[in-house]
Formats: C-alpha cells, structure tokens, sequence
C-alpha cells in the first residue's frame, strides 16, 4: 500500500495567451477541477496500479463535497478529516500559451489535518510500503505520519513542497527528499549554502549532486523541468532525460512524477528505475491539460513512449 498524507484543493485555473502585467487586465477561459499536491500524487500512484490511501483534511462545503465525490468516482480510498468552519482548500492557477503556469493557494483546511486524524490511520501506514507526504498540509501531521513510518520501517518521499523554513526535521527524517530546483535552493540555503533557484538551474548533474550530499537526507532527487531529474545517493548520482513532448500544461508535472516514483517503488523497482519510470510519467502528464484528472495510467506511458 501506499499512504499519501496531504492537502486536497479546488483548482480555479485561468488560460490566457500571455499572464498579466502588473496593474493590467486580460481575458481568459475559466475552468475548475480537482487539485492539491496530495490530491495531485495520490491520483498519479492510484492511476499507476499502486494501492493507494490518501489522508486529507476538507471543509464542510460545496467543495469539500464534490472532492468526496470525485474521489468516490475515481476509486480512490480515502480518509477524510471534515473541518467544521473551514472551507476546502483552493487554488487560482494561471496558464499562459507555453503551459507555463502561476499559483496562488489558500490552503484553509489543510492546516488543520491533524495528528489526531493521522493516528486513526497509524494501521494503515505501518502497514505500508511507502509513505509520500508533501509541505501543504499542516506540518505537525506530516511529522506524527512520518514518525509512525519510521518506528514500522515503511520507505518514505517528502516532496518539499512548497518551501518552508520550518520543516528541517521532515526532511531529516525523509528516506528520500523530491525538490524541484527553487525547494532544493531552499533546502541548501537553509544549511548555510549560498545558491538561488537560477544558479541551480544552470548546474550540470555533477555539481548538484555535490549539493545534495550536503542535505540530511540519504537519497535525493531533483526535478528539473525540461532538463529531467538527478537522482543523488550515497554512493553516485544518475541523471534522467526527459523524452521530446510538446508541453500543454505543466500544472501537477512535480506531483505526478511524486506519485509514480511511490507507486513504482511500492512495486518493488529499484530507486533509479523509479526515478527514470517517473521522468516518463511526468513527461506524459505535461502533454496534458489539468491535474488531478490528467494523470496517466501505465497504458498511457506505454502507448506514448513504447
């Protein structure tokens, strides 16, 4: 099994052929689905044969409502913690022609998952094979699941995301740390590095594995966007490109390959198949307009790249 504890959210997504400037109005199309980085990676490893619970926090609204029946739809078990006088998270996305995209989250009842909700479930993650959290929900429930994986030996993925200044035992207690390139210039920056999102950018494999031997957790991968992804272990690093697509939608890229990585390691693949497995994954999803409802299924991958 594989336990996805994190944050569910409405996207509110915005298509424009270029984003605003400061102080400017613009036209647009309007559109709204399913959404959340925990929501997002649940989704990816659901559709990826991987037996997946999600542990998540929602208002008692409208919103809070369709996401019990999207997830009901789709199969997807989950365990939902209902916040009296909170409405559902949200998110306003941005989309530009190149599938470029700007987000603006309210988080709301995701902050109040709590460790409480999480211990209900304390069966469920010992009894997993990987445990994926993300930086969404409230931090005290990430810990309280992390812990509850450490003490039964369950593998677990923190995708650092969004950065935050205040999560240095999550990711000293990670198996595995997911950062794109600005969360890894924040986690280097938190232990003294000089570095900024730019400069990581522009840094070949070797040079951010060095980086990432600085961090605390053993094993390291780096989202790199159209650049693929490094992989930096103990003992070397591997770097993973990407297939030739044509981009439509980058919106939940990072939290799709979060969720083939748990679902290809629940499977038993080593760490560097899982990785390159979640390149394609992710380089599958961007061909694709949406996020949660876009994730590909193995059949998808296999269709696309052979």
């Amino acid at each position: 099994m594989i336990v996805v504890a994190g944050s569910y959210n409405q996207d509110l997504v915005w298509r424009t052929p270029r984003f605003p400037k400061a102080g400017e109005t613009r036209t647009g199309h309007f559109s709204q689905g399913p959404g959340g980085k925990g929501f997002n990676q649940a989704m990816a490893a659901h559709r990826l044969g991987g037996n997946t619970l999600f542990i998540a926090a929602i208002g008692e609204d409208a919103l809070g409502g369709l996401a019990m029946q999207l997830a009901e739809r789709e199969a997807l078990p989950c365990a939902w913690q209902k916040c009296a006088g909170a409405a559902t998270g949200n998110a306003a996305i941005w989309l530009d022609d190149d599938g470029q995209n700007q987000i603006l989250v309210d988080l709301a009842a995701n902050t109040r998952l709590s460790p409480t909700h999480i211990s209900a479930h304390a069966e469920d993650i010992r009894h997993a094979r990987i445990l994926l959290l993300q930086q969404e929900a409230a931090l005290g429930a990430s810990l309280a699941a992390l812990h509850l994986a450490k003490k039964a030996g369950v593998r677990s993925i923190v995708n650092p995301a969004p950065a935050s200044g205040d999560s240095a035992e999550l990711h000293a207690l990670a198996d595995i740390l997911s950062p794109n390139e600005s969360e890894f210039a924040a986690l280097l920056q938190a232990q003294g590095e000089d570095v900024s999102a730019e400069s990581i950018a522009q840094r070949d494999a070797g040079a951010l594995h060095a980086l990432a031997r600085k961090l605390p957790c053993p094993d390291t991968v780096i989202t790199l966007g159209a650049r693929g992804a490094v992989l930096s272990t103990p003992s070397g690093f591997h770097e993973f490109a990407p297939p030739n697509v044509s981009v439509r939608d980058t919106t939940g890229a990072g939290d799709c390959f979060n969720g083939a990585l748990a679902a290809e390691l629940a499977h038993g693949s080593a760490l560097i198949d899982a990785c390159a497995f979640a390149v394609l994954a992710a380089s599958c999803k961007v061909e694709r307009a949406g996020a949660a409802l876009a994730m590909p299924t193995r059949a998808d991958i296999a269709a696309r790249f052979g």
